[in-house]
């Protein structure tokens, strides 16, 4: 996926090392066991409710993989100067739900 931003276009991939830095840093923990579900368990509901902050995040770790970089607070500042942000979360959700990684958790959750 990509987005223009400051008049520079820049990548964001949803894959393989996008899921793991999820479970990584928004791990589900039962009675003491982390569960790496973030993707299922915290980020698909939370982008599906328009949650800004969620947005944020996921942009910035879909970018790390990618060059050129963003920084958080230029991806903060896009959220806040972006007229059409509906445009942006369907994008976002419709790039991880079709992608290898996130078509299976999307269906399964959909069940």
């Amino acid at each position: 996926m990509e987005l223009t931003i400051n008049d520079k276009i820049y990548s964001f991939r949803f894959g393989v090392k996008f899921v793991r830095e999820l479970d990584k840093n928004h791990a589900i923990e039962r009675e003491g066991i982390r569960f790496g579900m973030g993707l299922a368990a915290k980020i698909l509901p939370e982008l599906k409710t328009a949650n800004i902050a969620t947005l944020a995040d996921i942009l910035y770790i879909a970018n790390r993989t990618e060059s050129p970089k963003l920084n958080q607070g230029e991806i903060d500042d896009f959220i806040d100067n972006c007229e059409d942000l509906e445009s942006v979360f369907d994008m976002v959700l419709k790039e991880i739900t079709e992608s290898n990684t996130g078509k299976l958790i999307n269906s399964k959750m959909n069940q």
